[in-house]
């Protein structure tokens, strides 16, 4: 049976793209981690029909995210209320000291993305391309336009090139900065001056959680019941109090973290584990490993077998 010509023709649209795509000094997989830390992941990512700016190769992007955890060291530096220490984020380095840089080309045309296209690009990076080790988060540089500069949730993250705030480096710089904070499970609700959407009530404050270098509250606060991001995992030198984002907000092993806020969302699922969870059920960024399509109540992550609310106590 003869297939018909669209598909031929769709086929190798995409034959041709892999051939095009292939160039020097670019990596198609993570490469060999050179240690076994938490560490943030950055991939160059494409929609099937963008255009290749090879970014992940001529040093642009690079230099961008260097630059980005010189802010974070001196923002890190200068916050009054922190322990002391100096951080930055543990970016994911190869063998030759160079970053970590992934180049992930979708297997959908822009147009037909969802219009939050981390909808569609965080399954296909989990599933398609296997990109789902907790002790990473995964983000990206995607080269194509969407409704927002950028958004981010526990795991995964993404920058959107071209969309319309983000024409210059540092424009790029300061979204990406906001949201590795979500990456990390922030802003957190029993955050001081923190809002029920997960950021400042007050939106004009230039920190990183807005659209400035600084840090503000979000990132160390003095509340041993509630989580600050000094204290992440994924930053280093690492805190002697460390949470895991996965963990308090994926799996909710809360430990010490017993807020009134967030225990009253602990509350709320508990009383119906079964009922459906909406994504505003939340005490801080979304966990973006949840698996939406598993049942239709519930709270469930890919790599979990059970309903995670079922288990809470």
């Amino acid at each position: 049976m003869k297939k018909p010509l669209g598909i031929i023709l769709l086929g190798l649209f995409f034959c041709n793209l892999v051939l095009a795509d292939q160039k020097l000094g670019r990596f198609f997989e993570d490469q060999p981690d050179v240690t076994n830390d938490n560490q943030i992941h950055f991939n160059y990512l494409l929609a099937a029909d963008s255009e290749d700016r090879e970014l992940d190769i001529n040093g642009k992007m690079e230099k961008i995210l260097l630059e980005l955890n010189e802010a974070m060291l001196k923002a890190t530096t200068e916050h009054k209320k922190s322990d002391g220490v100096a951080r930055k984020y543990k970016f994911d380095y190869r063998a030759d000291g160079k970053l970590d840089i992934t180049f992930i080309r979708m297997d959908m045309k822009h147009k037909d993305l969802h219009k939050w296209a981390n909808n569609d690009i965080i399954p296909f990076l989990n599933k398609v391309k296997g990109m789902n080790n907790v002790k990473k988060h995964y983000y990206n540089f995607a080269d194509f336009s969407n409704v927002d500069g950028g958004e981010a949730g526990v795991g995964y993250g993404t920058t959107y090139l071209k969309s319309n705030n983000n024409g210059t480096d540092e424009q790029k710089l300061l979204v990406t900065l906001h949201e590795l904070h979500h990456s990390n499970g922030g802003g957190y609700s029993c955050v001081p001056g923190m809002s029920g959407n997960v950021h400042y009530s007050n939106q004009e404050k230039k920190v990183q959680l807005t659209q400035g270098r600084k840090l503000g509250s979000t990132y160390a606060h003095g509340k041993s019941d509630c989580p600050q991001l000094q204290d992440s995992v994924f930053l280093t030198p690492s805190s002697k109090t460390p949470y895991d984002p996965y963990e308090v907000n994926c799996l909710f092993k809360l430990g010490k973290y017993t807020n009134k806020k967030i225990i009253k969302v602990i509350n709320k699922m508990k009383k119906n584990p079964d009922k459906k969870i909406g994504h505003k059920t939340r005490f801080g960024s979304s966990c973006r490993y949840r698996d939406w399509d598993r049942a239709k109540g519930g709270f469930y992550i890919w790599g979990v077998d059970e309903n995670i609310a079922a288990t809470l106590k």
